[in-house]
Parts: C-alpha cells; structure tokens; sequence
C-alpha cells in the first residue's frame, strides 16, 4: 500500500497580543518554519509521509484541512479562551509565570490551545510555546505528552521543547521532531473562529 502524503498548517490566530519589545509575530512565524515544522518533513510510517508542514500567521475565518491545527494567541492568561468554551485555566497556570500556554481538550468537540504571549521572554520561547500546544492538540495527550520516550530504535535525547519544562529550551530535539511528526497524522477537529 502506497504512503499518503499529507500537507500540514499549524495556523496561529492573534486573539489579543500585542507587539513587544523583545518578540516580533514575523520573527517568531519564521523560526516555527524554518527550526521546527522544516524537520518535520519526510516519512513517519509505512502510512504517511508529511509532505510539507508550515505555518501561517491568520486572522478569521480560516478553513484548515484535516490534519491542520490552530493556536490562538492572547496577550495573557487572564484572556484565555478557556472560559469561553467552558473549560477553566489550572489555577496553577494562572500562578506560575513559567506555563506559557493551555490545550484544552473537549471531548468529541474541538479543543484549544492556547499561548500567552506576555509570558513568552522572546521569539524562541514564543515558537516553543506555539509548537508545545499545538504538539498537545494534535496528539490529543495532556500532560503525558511531556514524558513520551522515542521507540527503538531512535531512543533520542528526548523531549526538550514539549517537556513539562519546555520554555527553557530554545531549539527542539529530534525527538520533539518525532513526536510532532507522528501526531501530525491524526485528524482532529479544530476551531477556525476566535471562540
């Protein structure tokens, strides 16, 4: 059976940030193409191959395809989109500065992710952060996907931006790679709307 080749989006929407001093929208779309979804490319399985993976700086509405993902940025937690779909932030999101952003996963309904730009120091943290939320809206995990080990025979560094303590890394390892690339493959349901 021949490999199915999938296109993926990874659409960042601007719910409520705003331009700062350190962090540029331009800048951070740029590393999320060139440092992350480039190594995303290629094979994943004997079902799919990953045939081009970007991302796009949107405002709505958009139509993402079937293996797309959305991340909303808002300017802080305080905005989180959360409330809006009925899902309440941690309270220890709210009180630790160092959680960048939230998935909220709904069920058989679309979940969210969401990245809390105030909190990002800089590009690097910010494209950590839109790729950490996306990894955990595509795969459908919470927090176990910040303990995923690569299989045999890879058995890399393991996870460093999708760890629990992602924010302190500024670039990915293979293994982030391989864990993206493998969620890419399956189909959710995102929201193309500002909830």
């Amino acid at each position: 059976m021949a490999q199915q080749t999938i296109q993926h989006t990874l659409w960042v929407i601007n719910a409520s940030a705003r331009a700062m001093i350190f962090k540029s929208l331009d800048v951070v779309m740029s590393r999320l193409n060139n440092l992350f979804l480039a190594n995303c490319v290629g094979d994943v399985n004997a079902n799919f191959v990953i045939g081009a993976a970007t991302s796009a700086l949107a405002m709505p509405p958009i139509t993402p395809a079937q293996y797309d993902a959305v991340v909303f940025l808002v300017g802080d937690v305080g905005r989180s989109l959360g409330p809006k779909i009925g899902q309440q932030v941690r309270p220890t999101t709210v009180s630790n500065r160092l959680v960048l952003g939230s998935t909220f996963m709904a069920g058989s309904v679309a979940g969210l992710a969401e990245v809390y730009w105030d909190r990002c120091i800089n590009n690097e943290e910010a494209a950590g952060a839109i790729f950490h939320e996306a990894a955990h809206l595509k795969s459908g995990l919470a927090d176990a996907m910040h303990t995923w080990k690569s299989a045999v025979p890879h058995g890399g560094p393991g996870l460093k931006v999708l760890s629990a303590t992602g924010g302190k890394f500024p670039t990915p390892s293979w293994d982030d790679f391989e864990f993206y690339s493998n969620a890419i493959t399956k189909q959710i349901t995102v929201r193309a709307n500002i909830p």
